[in-house]
C-alpha cells in the first residue's frame, strides 16, 4: 500500500518531466545547422566566354616556384618568373575588334574598376614605364569566403559593371583587350584569399606552394573547367599563305598577312604557341588540281618556344584557284595538333 506522502509526491515529478521535455524540444528546433550544410564551397568557372583551344588559348599560367626558376602548376614551363595569374588570349588585335566576353568566375560584388587605357601591344621602348597601370583596364570582384578575383587588360570602353554591382557566375564584366602591359591581347586572371595570392587550379597559396605541381585534387575550378585547363597548352594559332616571311610581332598586331597573287612568291607559314622541345611541324600544300606542290618538315626545336613562327616556300603559284594547306604539330612522334585551311590565290 502506498503511503500518503508518495501519493502527494507523484504529481510534482510529472510536472517537472513536462518542463524538461519542453526545454529539450526548444533546444532541438533552435540549434544552428552544421557549417557544411549552410555554406557550399565555391566552384569557379572560366573567366572568358569562348571555346578554349579554338578561338581563345591559354598562353601562360602562374609561376608556383618561389625560386628564380619558373614552374607552372602542371609541372611545365608555360609561365615566367613571378607571374601570378592565368593568361587566356585571343590571336591578335584584330580579334579585339570582335567582342570576347570576360565573365565573373563566381558570384560576388564588384569592388573596383578602371577604364580608359588604350589597347595596344606593349612596346618597352616606345611605351616606357606603365607603373600603376600595368593591369590596364580591369575589374576586381569580391566573393564569399574571403576570395577576390582580378581581371586585367580588358578592352577600352568595354567595362560593363561599376563598384557595388552584384554579379552572378558567368555575368559579363567586359571584353578581352590589350590595355596596360600586354604583349598580346588577353585577360589576366589572378585570385587571392584573405589577401594571399592563390593558384586556383591546384588550390594552393602561391607564396607557400614550393615546387609541388600536378595535383589538382583541391582545385577551386568546377570539374569541366579543371579538366580543360589541364590539357596541353600547345596550340596552332594561325596558318596561311603570303608573299614574304611573316614575323610574330606583325601577326599579333595585324593578324593574317596578305595572300599572294599568282605573280608573287608563295610562302606557307604557321604561327604557334607553347611549343615543346623536340617538336616539329609538317606542312603540306595542295594545288587546285589536288596535286601536292609542297611537303615540308621543319627541324626539331632544341628548346621550348612560348611563341613560334615557321615558314617555307618561295616559288610562284602556277594557276589561280583554291589551295589547301595542312599543318601538323608533332611532339614525341605524335600528331598533337592539326589545322587545315583553304586559301584562294588570284591574279
Amino acid at each position: 500500500m502506498n503511503s500518503p506522502e508518495g501519493a502527494r509526491t507523484w504529481p510534482r515529478w510529472r510536472g517537472l518531466a513536462w518542463v524538461l521535455l519542453a526545454i529539450w524540444i526548444l533546444a532541438a528546433t533552435t540549434a544552428p545547422a552544421p557549417a557544411a550544410e549552410s555554406e557550399a564551397p565555391l566552384r569557379l568557372g572560366l573567366p572568358v566566354n569562348c571555346r578554349l583551344g579554338e578561338d581563345c588559348f591559354v598562353q601562360q599560367m602562374p609561376d608556383i616556384d618561389p625560386s628564380e626558376q619558373a614552374l607552372d602548376p602542371l609541372c611545365g614551363r608555360a609561365t615566367y618568373q613571378g607571374h601570378d595569374g592565368w593568361d587566356i588570349r585571343v590571336r591578335s588585335l584584330k580579334d579585339v575588334d570582335r567582342p570576347s566576353p570576360v565573365i565573373a568566375i563566381a558570384e560576388g560584388t564588384v569592388a573596383r574598376t578602371r577604364d580608359g587605357v588604350p589597347d595596344r601591344i606593349y612596346d618597352r621602348v616606345q611605351d616606357g614605364d606603365l607603373k600603376g597601370k600595368e593591369c590596364g583596364n580591369g575589374v576586381v570582384v569580391e566573393h564569399a569566403g574571403g576570395l577576390v578575383s582580378q581581371y586585367c587588360h580588358l578592352k577600352e570602353g568595354s567595362i560593363a559593371v561599376r563598384p557595388g554591382t552584384r554579379v552572378g557566375k558567368g555575368d559579363s564584366l567586359g571584353s578581352i583587350g590589350a590595355s596596360g602591359l600586354a604583349e598580346f591581347p588577353h585577360v589576366h586572371l589572378s585570385v587571392r584569399r584573405d589577401g594571399q595570392r592563390l593558384e586556383p587550379l591546384t588550390g594552393r597559396l602561391l607564396d607557400a606552394a614550393g615546387e609541388q605541381c600536378g595535383d589538382t585534387t583541391r582545385s577551386l575550378f568546377e570539374p569541366s573547367v579543371r579538366d580543360a585547363l589541364t590539357r596541353s597548352t600547345s596550340a596552332i594559332l594561325l596558318i596561311g599563305l603570303t608573299n614574304a616571311p611573316p614575323e610574330s610581332s606583325s601577326l599579333v598586331r595585324s593578324g593574317d598577312p596578305p595572300v599572294p597573287t599568282i605573280s608573287e612568291p608563295v610562302i606557307a607559314w604557321v604561327w604557334a604557341i607553347n611549343v615543346e622541345p623536340e617538336s616539329l611541324f609538317r606542312m603540306r600544300l595542295v594545288d587546285p588540281d589536288r596535286k601536292t606542290i609542297l611537303n615540308f618538315e621543319t627541324k626539331s626545336l632544341e628548346g621550348r618556344k612560348a611563341t613560334y613562327v615557321a615558314y617555307v616556300g618561295g616559288k610562284h603559284a602556277l594557276r589561280e584557284g583554291s589551295y589547301r594547306l595542312q599543318v601538323d604539330l608533332v611532339s614525341d612522334g605524335q600528331n598533337v595538333r592539326s589545322t587545315v585551311r583553304s586559301i584562294f590565290i588570284g591574279p
